[in-house]
């Protein structure tokens, strides 16, 4: 018995490691489609409520934050998921890495923005990020989904990396930098660890949320993705994304498929989005930009914002994005001082 004992340790370890591998590996409910157990809300709890299986949002601003067992709810590396669905124009958001307060927009972690369509907002606003943006740092400019339809929403954080995927399909790609530039307002939009956190935005805005779920990944995994080598572009793609300047660019050319989708996956690291554009649609007062051959002309771009026209990008044809031609473009932009509201986005 004794001369079999290290090789029955070696079995328990075996089965130990095994078994920890596999409650990794699986999906963990955080929602019990019933009640808001292991959930807290922060302020105005009459802005949420449990139907038929969901939680819904329906009142003014409040935060419903992860409170349960699961990680102690403080999480690290992990896939989350959830089905959403949102009625017209409503607005709402998935917090992640963030912490309890007992009112205001969460500071800590960072959000992705649930969103589908976009109707004009007080002051004239309309916001222009929309679902998968890692909110104010890397959007998307384009809605993946639609409203009154289910769609899968994924965050999968892992070292300084955020994936967004919606139904399946990679939105945004975001890798923190070290000393990350952030706007005064936002100095905490940082990884580390924390919980999630749902977003009620307004009373015109019913989102409905179902099947939430974490899947918990190893803490030591290597950050996957890149940041910019450029700090000074990186700063000025963050800068731009958190005032709603939609970084579009209607003249990048798609060979073939293939193409298509590695330049996809290649902008959503710079917050950039590829639209073709039908110009017949643009408005009357439009200057299109072909910067792939010269830097943008200011003077050219402070003409048009005087005369109140839009304004948008082209690579003219270009296959590639040239990360010193946008950096001149969103420089330009900088020195012609020009707002969120002189951008013209296709199909808005």
């Amino acid at each position: 018995m004794k001369k079999n004992l290290p090789l029955l340790c070696i079995s328990i370890v075996s089965i130990f490691c095994l078994q920890s591998v596999q409650a990794a590996d699986e999906w963990i409910s955080l929602f019990d489609g019933k009640s808001f157990d292991g959930w807290k809300i922060n302020e105005r709890p009459e802005s949420w409520a449990i139907e038929d299986g969901c939680i819904v949002t329906k009142g003014e601003r409040s935060h419903l934050f992860y409170a349960g067992e699961v990680a102690d709810h403080d999480f690290k590396n992990f896939v989350f998921s959830a089905e959403v669905m949102t009625s017209p124009g409503a607005n709402s958001g998935l917090y992640i890495h963030t912490k309890f307060q007992d009112e205001g927009w969460p500071a800590a972690g960072y959000e992705c923005q649930v969103i589908n369509s976009n109707p004009e907002g007080p002051a004239n606003y309309i916001e222009h990020k929309m679902t998968g943006s890692v909110y104010a740092v890397r959007n998307t400019w384009e809605a993946p989904a639609a409203d009154n339809v289910w769609f899968s929403y994924k965050i999968r954080v892992q070292g300084k990396t955020i994936q967004t995927y919606i139904d399946g399909r990679l939105i945004c790609e975001y890798t923190e930098p070290d000393n990350a530039w952030r706007p005064d307002d936002k100095k905490e939009r940082l990884l580390g660890s924390g919980t999630f956190a749902i977003q009620a935005h307004d009373p015109g805005s019913i989102v409905r949320y179902r099947n939430i779920r974490v899947k918990l990944l190893p803490d030591d995994l290597p950050t996957p993705g890149k940041t910019l080598s450029d700090k000074e572009l990186d700063q000025l793609v963050t800068s731009f994304s958190n005032s709603n300047h939609a970084l579009v660019d209607i003249g990048i050319d798609t060979p073939s498929l293939s193409y298509a989708q590695k330049q996809v996956k290649t902008c959503r690291t710079y917050g950039l989005s590829f639209i073709a554009a039908d110009i017949s649609q643009a408005p009357a007062n439009l200057l299109v930009v072909n910067d792939r051959d010269s830097v943008p002309n200011v003077e050219a771009l402070k003409a048009a914002k005087a005369a109140g026209a839009k304004i948008v990008f082209s690579s003219g044809g270009a296959t590639d994005i040239d990360e010193a031609r946008l950096k001149a473009r969103l420089q330009a932009m900088q020195a012609a001082d020009l707002g969120w509201s002189d951008l013209w986005v296709p199909g808005k």
